[in-house]
């Protein structure tokens, strides 16, 4: 037996992906298939464990038909196992011709090599760092709509490693759901926040609660004051577009009850701390998931603020300082609640199917802003097992976003937010003996995989694009 994982290959590009030759030595497993138009395929890859495995070694040369654009895939083990793309024969927005990209190696698990390139085949994007993504791919998105734009979004984005518990039984494995901060976050590509504002201890945090009967049980994580000083930080220095949905709202210190009008409009004074708050004098009902991102972000950054307010509940003139309502931004929003990852990905891809279809026929249209809860949830057994911490189950399920859901996308059906828990982490966190998420590193494939969307389906829809 040798050391075994996986490749995915993502061909966001309207051209095929065939293999023109390979080698391979002390390499048991070393197959390569052509890779269709818009389509992924995981290649199991295997390294040799006997003899001097210091020199195992492949490659494999793939030729983007149609094109004069080439890429190598090369394994080797200088001091532990890696898998490497060569763009020996072409070049892309992150890297230029002749750059080594570094995928590493995940055993029993994959890495991803996701290549797409925009609809008038003008340039091409990599798996690679994506700070400033949309306005790098301003040139395809500029014209776009919100809801014909794809992009990472963030799950209880305010629980990530400032974690206090608020009730007994919650602890980092429960209650955690983000490895990164909201500026972390940020930097990683995602631009869709889920933020939970309580009142704790007199101020205000983001919270992670649920009822269970009529226990109140969870925690605290970041301050609204903190999240407004890094959304700022961020928005300084790159000119992207941030959307920001505040929902779960709670009154803590007072048995959980909902927020009171004055307790809102005290959120709100905390929220104008948000520099470039995109506002509009009197925006009635007007629905800004149809406006077009270079109404955002064409010389400035942008950021949105959409909040969920409960009956009774009214914006005022809050509603012309940069707030907005779910009537302003309608979006489709349907988690799985279940533990098991097969069951949350049949249920996310049956809804996607089900509620996007981006046609000219009106009446055959459904093109609401869709997010894809790409997110597991925590069951009565999983509550006190660490290892089936929210990050862990994130984890377990994001390889099968990158190769199971992408391959379930069209040009007619794709989601607008890739919503997950632990953005920017692939592997698990929180392991023995548990007494807090240990160190892993940061990967900006979901990020890579929203470009591609773009490219690879938005692009080949002429209703999208206008063509």
């Amino acid at each position: 037996m040798g050391w075994g994982g996986a490749l995915t290959l993502v061909n966001g590009s309207p051209f095929d992906w065939s293999v023109s030759s390979t080698s391979s030595y002390q390499m048991p497993a070393w197959k390569w298939p052509t890779v269709t138009a818009g389509k992924a395929s995981r290649v199991y890859v295997e390294f040799g464990t006997i003899g001097n495995t210091r020199d195992d070694a492949a490659e494999a040369y793939y030729d983007i038909t149609g094109t004069s654009n080439k890429f190598t895939i090369l394994a080797r083990k200088p001091s532990d196992y890696k898998l490497t793309i060569s763009l020996n024969g072409m070049s892309t927005q992150q890297s230029p011709q002749g750059s080594q990209v570094d995928l590493g190696f995940r055993h029993d698990a994959a890495v991803n090599w996701i290549l797409s390139t925009d609809e008038a085949g003008k340039w091409w994007s990599n798996s690679g760092t994506y700070t400033d993504w949309m306005q790098q791919s301003m040139g395809s998105l500029a014209n776009r709509t919100l809801k014909h734009i794809c992009m990472p979004g963030s799950h209880d984005a305010g629980m990530g490693p400032v974690f206090r518990p608020g009730t007994i039984g919650s602890h980092f494995a429960n209650t955690q759901t983000q490895y990164l901060d909201f500026y972390a976050q940020l930097m990683a590509g995602s631009r869709f926040f889920d933020l939970r504002p309580v009142i704790s201890g007199g101020q205000w945090v983001s919270g992670h609660y649920s009822a269970v009967g009529d226990i109140w049980l969870g925690g605290n994580g970041q301050s609204i004051a903190d999240i407004v000083r890094q959304v700022n930080d961020f928005t300084s220095r790159y000119q992207e577009l941030v959307i920001i949905n505040l929902s779960h709202t709670l009154d803590t210190d007072n048995d959980y009850k909902a927020l009171t009008q004055s307790q809102w409009n005290s959120l709100f004074d905390a929220l104008k701390g948000l520099n470039n708050r995109y506002t509009v004098s009197n925006p009635s009902s007007t629905d800004f998931s149809s406006s077009k991102l270079s109404d955002f972000i064409t010389d400035r950054a942008s950021v949105f603020t959409i909040a969920q307010l409960p009956n009774g509940i009214n914006l005022g003139d809050y509603a012309n300082q940069g707030f907005y309502t779910s009537a302003n931004f309608p979006f489709y929003d349907s988690y799985s609640n279940t533990n098991n990852r097969a069951t949350m990905k049949n249920d996310q891809l049956a809804k996607l199917a089900a509620n996007r279809n981006i046609v000219a026929d009106p009446a055959l249209r459904k093109d609401k802003f869709h997010i894809l809860s790409w997110t597991m949830t925590q069951q009565p057994e999983d509550v006190l097992n660490f290892d089936r911490a929210i990050m862990n189950m994130a984890a377990e399920a994001f390889d099968d976003l990158v190769s199971e859901a992408w391959n379930a996308f069209t040009p007619l059906s794709f989601p607008n937010v890739l919503y997950v828990d632990a953005l920017g982490v692939r592997d698990k966190s929180v392991v023995f003996p548990y007494d807090r998420p240990r160190s892993v590193g940061v990967n900006g494939d979901v990020a890579a995989l929203a470009i591609a969307v773009n490219n690879g389906f938005a692009g080949r829809n002429g209703i999208v694009t206008g063509r």
